[in-house]
């Protein structure tokens, strides 16, 4: 049996913890003992499944505490668990991971993108501290992978990505997202919204996905469509904020703000317009399902062209937008919702073509 290192930061719901997620939780169990390292001492939404499924959670202070010592600190895991394969999700943090288990001769040591890069400034410092990190990477992992052609550019330079990098996209388990009648009006009555045009979306409530330009636009969306209704699935250090912004619009009777729901696919299917307005991303897996539930997506011109799957994606620029973001959102609804879930399973977008790609490269341990 093999042990498995995935270090993910964090087992919160979101794209890239998803796929984590997915990874140990699928994995035969036969072949693979799987361990998680995080850097959160709370436990997470993922955790308890996770250790239910007879995966192993570690917890540890994050680099950012201190490199020295989260160095030695991996180090000891590494080499007390016995790893044999790392697969790390952590960004420019994963040059640490793919050091230590150089110097621990972890056989199969993979770095695995899931960002581009974003807006914000970036110093001396945190410029010095990325292209250190690059190199490491470069060195001292086996496989450079990411969720598309953007975030393995990002990480490891377009050159050295074209030449060595793998793309795999981040994959759902399709058939929960296709659209479904009795499911849409299912969640419709359980909040009395069975008349309402609802626009959509879903993420975790972090200043990149950006869900206070929602709430700005939606005073005017509701003055031209008075049956306008928004809907954000989703948690996180914003959510307080956000309710208290929608109470100040007096919005309170035209925003639901759901938390964190298991049956995501059920509440796409209740949404008339999924709307993505983030700063950045990487291959965002909430567009993957959106698109899987045939709905008509209004997204950040931020967001990389590998999400373009289907002809339902509409992308708008964020500076000086307001109107372009209103009308689009205001003339849009479905149509044909259900031929999009065959469509998305032929581009390879279904969660087990993701995992056997991935397992592949674990297969290569010694």
């Amino acid at each position: 049996m093999k042990n498995v290192l995935i270090i993910i930061g964090k087992l919160i719901i979101g794209g890239a913890e998803r796929v984590g997620r997915d990874i140990g939780y699928y994995a035969d169990k036969k072949k693979y003992r799987i361990h998680y390292l995080v850097f959160e001492d709370d436990i997470c939404a993922y955790e308890k499944e996770l250790t239910d499924a007879g995966c192993i959670i570690h917890h540890m202070d994050p680099p950012s505490s201190g490199y020295v010592r989260y160095y030695r600190n991996l180090c000891e895991l590494i080499k007390r668990q016995q790893i044999d394969i790392i697969h790390a999700h952590t960004m420019f943090n994963s040059g640490w991971a793919m050091l230590a288990g150089w110097q621990q001769r972890v056989p199969v040591r993979i770095s695995h993108s899931h960002s581009i890069r974003g807006p914000e400034h970036r110093g001396f410092v945190k410029n010095l501290y990325e292209k250190t990190m690059r190199v490491m990477i470069r060195l001292f992992a086996t496989d450079y992978v990411a969720c598309g052609k953007g975030a393995g550019e990002w990480l490891y330079g377009k050159k050295f990505f074209e030449k060595n990098g793998t793309v795999i996209y981040n994959g759902i388990g399709l058939d929960q997202y296709i659209y479904d009648e009795n499911e849409r009006n299912k969640v419709r009555e359980k909040y009395g919204l069975q008349k309402k045009f609802i626009i959509g979306h879903a993420g975790h409530f972090a200043p990149v996905k950006n869900q206070g330009f929602l709430l700005e636009l939606m005073p005017e969306i509701i003055r031209r469509r008075p049956d306008a209704f928004l809907m954000l699935l989703g948690d996180g250090q914003n959510r307080r904020k956000f309710e208290d912004e929608a109470i100040k619009l007096g919005l309170q009777d035209k925003v639901l703000m759901t938390g964190n729901v298991k049956n995501v696919g059920a509440y796409m299917s209740a949404m008339d317009i999924f709307t993505f307005p983030s700063l950045y991303e990487g291959m965002p897996l909430a567009l993957v399902e959106a698109q899987s539930n045939g709905l008509p997506c209004i997204i950040s011109a931020k967001i990389p062209k590998d999400v373009y799957l289907t002809d339902l994606i509409r992308s708008l620029p964020l500076e000086n937008s307001a109107e372009q973001w209103i009308e689009a959102i205001t003339k849009a609804g479905r149509n044909h919702s259900e031929k999009y879930g065959e469509r998305m399973k032929e581009l390879g977008f279904d969660r087990n073509g993701m995992l056997q790609k991935i397992y592949e490269l674990y297969e290569r341990a010694e």
